[in-house]
């Protein structure tokens, strides 16, 4: 399913919108004949931070069954706004991506919600959720599957599903080898989780990400002329329920908009802490371009290295299946080996 988080940011960013025709699929490449193959599995967890159970998927590498005392890097791959657990999978085709590729770590696929992946400053009525959705961005998604006790996103990521994955699996346990990427809300997921976290995680990727929460245009982008919200209450006022879903979660405080807004924070991140890749279709119908070009002369004024590419494409997962081979590659470099 398309997310559908950044259509509300640019309707309420930008007076002009924009559209972007669909790109061609990219199919991934077949594996060569008797080459060794990973394994997904489907599995549930009981998040202490939410109060309930949670899908999750997990790309086991090639060797994980056959080598029992080999340790394993980890890289976490987030979904979008409307996505779930099985977008990277699914539509992604991550674990044909990662086979053919021989990527020698554990891939996680939690499942995030509508949350931004960050602890929300809206209190939850979960009997009134799991009764008609009261509280969900999309009350007809699946209450059972989606309604939580407590929205504390970010503790659920940085604290739940990493110490689940390290008990569960052979992981080397290190923030050295450790990795998050995501796609458009996963981006900024990525991103922000990585930089406020950076004692967990060595490196993070955004795929058309909305990293750059408070920029209010130029689009296109112009260095130098950059506006940005400077009061949140008005944030995404224009676009009626999703406005009012993100400042809900972020609430009326500018500081704490700034404390989880990926542009702001690499701004005072210590030179090349956290290792970064950034992408964006220059098809992007959300013009989330602007955001990338944005956040790249960022960090190349404070002289932080990164990876960069602005590139044909669309926000779909077209683009996102055609860039996954290079964020995996970016954690493959990047990532302790396993061992």
């Amino acid at each position: 399913m398309r997310p559908l988080l950044v259509a509300a940011i640019l309707a309420a960013c930008s007076s002009s919108p924009a559209t972007a025709p669909t790109a061609p699929a990219s199919p991934v490449a077949p594996m060569p004949s008797g080459q060794a193959r990973g394994q997904v599995v489907h599995t549930s967890f009981a998040s202490e931070a939410l109060g309930v159970k949670k899908d999750i998927v997990v790309y086991l590498p090639a060797g994980y069954d056959a080598a029992a005392a080999k340790r394993w890097p980890v890289v976490l791959y987030l979904h979008g706004l409307t996505g779930d657990e099985t977008n990277w999978t699914d539509g992604g085709q991550l674990e044909e991506t990662a086979n053919r590729l021989g990527v020698g770590a554990i891939v996680v696929m939690p499942d995030g919600d509508d949350s931004f992946y960050a602890d929300s400053l809206t209190a939850i009525d979960y009997q009134a959720c799991l009764a008609d959705g009261t509280g969900l961005f999309f009350p007809q998604r699946s209450h059972k599957d989606t309604c939580v006790r407590t929205a504390k996103y970010e503790q659920y990521i940085t604290q739940d599903v990493v110490s689940w994955v390290d008990r569960e699996y052979r992981t080397l346990g290190t923030r050295e080898s450790r990795g998050i990427a995501g796609l458009s809300m996963g981006g900024f997921g990525a991103l922000m989780l990585a930089l406020r976290h950076p004692d967990q995680f060595a490196a993070a990727a955004s795929h058309s990400g909305v990293i750059a929460l408070l920029f209010n245009g130029p689009i296109p982008y112009a260095k130098g002329q950059t506006q940005l919200v400077t009061d949140p209450t008005q944030w995404g006022r224009a676009v009626g329920p999703l406005g009012a879903w993100v400042r809900g979660i972020f609430g009326p405080d500018l500081a704490n908009w700034k404390a989880h807004d990926p542009a702001s924070l690499v701004q005072t991140m210590p030179a090349n802490q956290v290792a970064l890749y950034i992408d964006c279709g220059t098809e992007d119908e959300f013009k989330l371009e602007a955001q990338a070009a944005y956040v790249h002369d960022l960090l190349l004024d404070r002289g932080i290295d990164h990876v960069y590419y602005l590139g044909p494409g669309g926000h779909d997962m077209d683009f996102w299946r055609a860039r996954l081979p290079e964020s995996l590659a970016f954690f493959q470099a990047k990532l302790a080996s396993a061992r």
